[in-house]
């Protein structure tokens, strides 16, 4: 007696390609998801760096007696402290990808006491879509970051 042999031993293409297709579309989908909460994180962490390198700057203004050059390219969002008198530079502060800042470009100084103006900057994120108000109070100590959906 011949044993009759099954006639599917395994998948059929069109179950396969079925299932690639479903795991490849979740890997897809996973992956941007990450990505976007990582551009997301990133941009959070931004603000307190960005925040600690002002302060640092002011530091340096208070200390060496000497006006401190801030600039943001508005095109990477890349910021530089500068020595005015030296123009040797004391930090720069990268922008997660995405952030950028509204236009113009922000040309800020510390003065030789740690003071500034008063002044907005307006800093739109790709990945979220939000628009970040960063807000320098008199005397430039104090920055207030809030983010609004509202653009400037």
């Amino acid at each position: 007696m011949r044993r009759q042999r099954d006639r599917h031993q395994g998948f059929t293409l069109y179950e396969t390609l079925l299932v690639l297709a479903i795991v490849a579309s979740l890997t897809t989908l996973v992956g941007f998801q990450a990505r976007h909460q990582r551009q997301i994180t990133s941009e959070r962490a931004f603000w307190p760096v960005w925040q600690q390198a002002w302060t640092a700057g002011r530091q340096w203004a208070l200390a060496h007696r000497t006006i401190v050059d801030v600039h943001v390219d508005p095109n990477t969002g890349r910021t530089t402290f500068r020595d005015g008198v030296t123009h040797r530079l004391l930090r720069t502060v990268k922008a997660p990808p995405g952030l950028r800042l509204l236009p113009p470009a922000a040309d800020l100084e510390i003065r030789r006491n740690g003071v500034s103006t008063a002044q907005t900057l307006w800093w739109h994120s790709r990945p979220s879509g939000n628009y970040w108000q960063q807000t320098f109070q008199i005397g430039g100590a104090l920055i207030y970051v809030a983010a609004t959906t509202e653009a400037p």
